[in-house]
């Protein structure tokens, strides 16, 4: 009995460790390590770990979960009984290998907080068929980087940006001497992406442009902007060289280098269609960097592939209407936060479609991506418990989960009276907290919501049953 009870231990101490037992990791007796990176996501994790690996260190993942934080997976380097020689280490890691941002762990201090690593960590494999969604699926996966943000404009001549707050809240992070107004009165949409190091503490943004086949940019579009970046001021250095990126576009243009306070790189691409623009910066000077991400523009593995994001289009129904126009894609990573639940959130990530139907106004999706199931069902009950609990609130049952229709008074676009009117459908499931909502002038009813929300892909746990005023 007394042999099986060790054998579980030694199981058990296994599974703190990425891929092998081998590694010496922290514990009673040599308390002191070094937490090297933290990640929401296991996928983010694993791939960040095996990138510290390939440095020469030998590192090893835990799974931290509290009730103020929630879930996170550290990745740790070192096992040290003093003090001083985790500092010593930490030291040598950050001269010989730049690593900065290290922090020092003491095992007797969290130790009652750390679980066995869960790697069960799969998506459901739901391709995105919305064409709305094709120049985003064209933006490039980095095994290197996380990814953090990502914002998509579409242009048409009869929806102004300016009338919601979602589309009027998204700006663009151009590379130096351009805007958007060189371009919106030329393309049909505008794709950015935003990536960091989780190693190195790099960003990178990226910048799909999808042109109108009839615009008045010019011939050579590459030139141009690359000439525009390269004359947005005075600088010592200006440089301006051919690159052809190969990638499945047939992409060529220019990497440009000037020296704004210091030398500065960026990539300009443009589709042999001419049709596509990619535009590549960094905040350190990594041509090469930039390069390789070009020739990842178009591949089969793209943004989708990141957990973070792919779980939430992966919930997106098949289809929308036939009458139904995606106006903005917002998804990012959730920074600086206030309120009870705001630990539990920082560095998850959330996304919101809006779409402008011509005969029902505007209706928006909205997602939040957790990475724990405990995790979503408390924030969802400590936001709408009061909801949930109020017998007048017209209820559903996604799967075993509580959902429930919020309604307001307000003025109903199409007869102008005041009434009270559904303003959103608000679910989760075990990864999700959603919800479809009437926007302003949305005319969307009850029934036509619950329809919205019985066509998302939320898994075969989660089927939407009828609505019912008692659970």
């Amino acid at each position: 009995m007394i042999f099986r009870f060790t054998n579980f231990l030694i199981l058990l101490a296994c599974s703190f460790i990425f891929f092998s037992c081998s590694v010496e990791q922290f514990d009673e007796e040599k308390p002191f390590s070094i937490k090297i990176s933290s990640f929401r996501e296991y996928d983010d994790a694993e791939r960040a770990f095996e990138r510290i690996e390939d440095l020469g260190i030998k590192p090893y993942m835990i799974s931290h979960v509290s009730g103020e934080n929630g879930k996170w997976y550290h990745i740790m380097a070192g096992a040290e009984r003093s003090l001083e020689d985790v500092l010593s280490l930490k030291m040598t890691i950050e001269d010989d290998l730049r690593l900065t941002g290290l922090e020092i762990q003491n095992y007797n201090k969290i130790s009652k907080q750390l679980y066995p690593v869960d790697d069960d960590d799969d998506l459901e494999n739901y391709p995105v068929t919305w064409p709305s969604l094709d120049l985003i699926s064209q933006l490039p996966f980095s095994s290197n980087h996380i990814l953090t943000d990502v914002k998509s404009l579409h242009y048409y001549k009869d929806i102004s940006h300016r009338q919601n707050k979602i589309s009027k809240n998204i700006s663009f992070d151009f590379p130096r001497g351009l805007s958007v107004r060189m371009f919106s009165k030329n393309v049909e949409e505008i794709a950015e992406a935003r990536y960091f190091d989780p190693v190195y503490k790099e960003e990178v943004v990226v910048h799909i442009i999808k042109l109108h086949e009839k615009n008045n940019l010019g011939e050579d579009v590459s030139k141009m902007i690359a000439e525009k970046i390269m004359n947005s001021k005075k600088y010592n250095v200006k440089k301006m060289d051919f690159h052809e990126s190969n990638n499945n576009w047939g992409m060529k243009g220019y990497a440009v280098t000037i020296d704004p306070k210091g030398l500065k790189s960026y990539l300009v691409q443009e589709s042999a269609s001419g049709l596509l623009i990619a535009l590549f910066q960094s905040t350190n000077n990594d041509i090469n960097l930039l390069k390789s991400l070009a020739s990842r523009i178009g591949d089969d593995k793209s943004i989708e592939d990141y957990h973070s994001i792919g779980r939430i289009l992966g919930a997106l129904p098949d289809n929308v209407g036939s009458t139904e126009r995606l106006v903005a894609f917002n998804f990012e990573t959730k920074k600086s936060l206030r309120g009870k639940t705001a630990l539990l959130e920082v560095k998850e990530t959330n996304a919101d479609f809006l779409f402008n139907d011509s005969a029902k106004g505007t209706i928006v999706y909205q997602f939040e991506n957790f990475n724990d199931q405990a995790v979503t069902d408390r924030i969802f009950k400590k936001r709408y418990s009061t909801y949930i609990n109020d017998s007048k609130v017209e209820k559903l049952l996604v799967g075993s989960r509580d959902a429930f229709i919020y309604k307001i008074r307000r003025r109903n676009p199409e007869t102008r009276r005041i009434a009270y009117m559904a303003e959103s459908i608000i679910f989760q499931n075990d990864r999700l907290i959603g919800k479809v909502s009437n926007y302003r002038d949305g005319l969307y009813s009850d029934a036509e919501l619950i329809h919205k929300l019985s066509s998302l892909r939320l898994g075969d746990d989660f089927q939407l049953s009828e609505p019912n005023n008692v659970l």
